[in-house]
């Protein structure tokens, strides 16, 4: 069995991405229609920007340790935050 990936998101465009991408690599790795189990989580992108405008960074982190808290609960194996603003 494949590892449980969890993505803490932020935009919606960069956690769409990084799911078709996992959806795509994992049946070129583990056969057709095969990937692994993946589970999303995320905050309206609204209140990252606010603490994000605010150059509130502690805020950021406190979001998207929120995201990582609810995955990893879920069962998540790791995590990935496939968003440059605010890793």
């Amino acid at each position: 069995m494949s590892s449980r990936i969890g993505i803490v998101a932020c935009s919606a465009e960069g956690a769409a991405l990084c799911y078709r991408t996992i959806c795509t690599e994992g049946a070129a790795r583990l056969g057709p229609h095969d990937h692994p189990e993946v589970s999303l989580h995320t905050h309206p992108l609204a209140a990252y920007m606010d603490r994000i405008y605010r150059d509130d960074w502690p805020g950021v982190a406190e979001l998207m340790l929120d995201s990582a808290a609810k995955l990893a609960a879920i069962g998540a194996d790791f995590l990935i935050c496939p968003d440059n603003t605010i890793h």
